[in-house]
């Protein structure tokens, strides 16, 4: 289960306590020899918690609805890899798209999957796209957190999903929220990374009205989860919002430029592209969560 950061839902963890970033070889994001897999695995290098998941339709897209206690039921959407197999763990990304407007949230689901789609096929990762329940096409986190956390159990439970390598992204609102799932859930999440979002607009305030504080949720969030953050020089969130200073707030709190935070000004506004997409996973890939 995940913890939200306004409403105390948990998320986890899923690693007893996992406290510990672990970076991986190059080879397991699709770079370098892969001769020396089998060397790394049996030196038991690498941390390694495999869901042991059957039962589960593959490969390519599948659609799972699921009942939420208190809640009902819920849809939401996966994505195989066309090698897919339960005889291994596999890593997964949990995908949250932006403000969809009104009945548009499962089209901006189904979009987010097609996006990662261009990556975890080729790289290997399970995509699994929640659906957000506000009327206006938006989060409501004291439902859909919980609706997240089941449908990852659901998953789990029907794919082989290695539980150290489990990552979250999201854009624009789905970024605000993937701030604060992200490092309320340091024993959940590998990394995560962030299109277009901010860290005010929902996880911590600079004064602390609301609370908490971003320099006390950044210094007291331990591992120092790694991040990524994409974001336009002409995106509002930029330009009006104080979303540039997130890097230095992270600074502050810890975090290594290049090292475990990872930051990208790019030329255009509030949209993400899947090139960039690849640059995201590119970066938050190499973490593992490690006892």
């Amino acid at each position: 289960m995940i913890r939200s950061l306004l409403f105390s839902l948990v998320f986890g963890p899923t690693l007893a306590g996992a406290a510990t970033t672990f970076p991986l070889p190059a080879w397991m994001c699709g770079v370098g020899d892969t001769l020396f897999r089998a060397d790394f695995d049996a030196d038991g290098v690498i941390p390694h918690a495999p869901s042991n998941g059957t039962g589960g339709a593959y490969p390519g897209n599948q659609t799972r609805t699921i009942s939420v206690p208190n809640i009902g039921n819920k849809t939401f959407y996966l994505r195989l890899p066309p090698d897919y197999s339960p005889n291994r763990a596999w890593p997964l990304l949990l995908a949250l798209h932006g403000d969809a407007g009104p009945g548009q949230a499962t089209a901006a689901a189904l979009q987010v999957r097609t996006d990662w789609s261009n990556w975890s096929d080729p790289r290997g990762f399970i995509v699994l796209a929640p659906v957000a329940s506000g009327t206006q096409g938006g989060w409501q986190p004291d439902i859909d957190v919980p609706v997240m956390s089941a449908a990852l159990d659901d998953t789990m439970a029907r794919y082989n999903v290695e539980e150290t390598r489990i990552y979250l992204w999201g854009f624009s609102a789905g970024a605000h929220l993937a701030h604060a799932l992200g490092l309320y859930n340091t024993d959940y999440f590998a990394a995560y990374g962030v299109s277009t979002g901010s860290l005010t607009q929902y996880a911590c305030t600079d004064d602390g009205n609301p609370p908490p504080t971003c320099s006390l949720l950044l210094s007291e969030a331990q591992p120092k989860i790694p991040v990524d953050i994409h974001l336009g020089n002409q995106d509002p969130l930029y330009t009006d919002w104080d979303a540039g200073q997130d890097p230095n707030r992270f600074a502050i709190g810890g975090w290594l430029l290049n090292q475990d935070m990872y930051y990208t000004l790019f030329n255009g506004g509030h949209t993400y592209t899947v090139a960039q997409l690849g640059e995201i996973w590119g970066h938050i890939c190499p973490f593992a969560l490690g006892p």
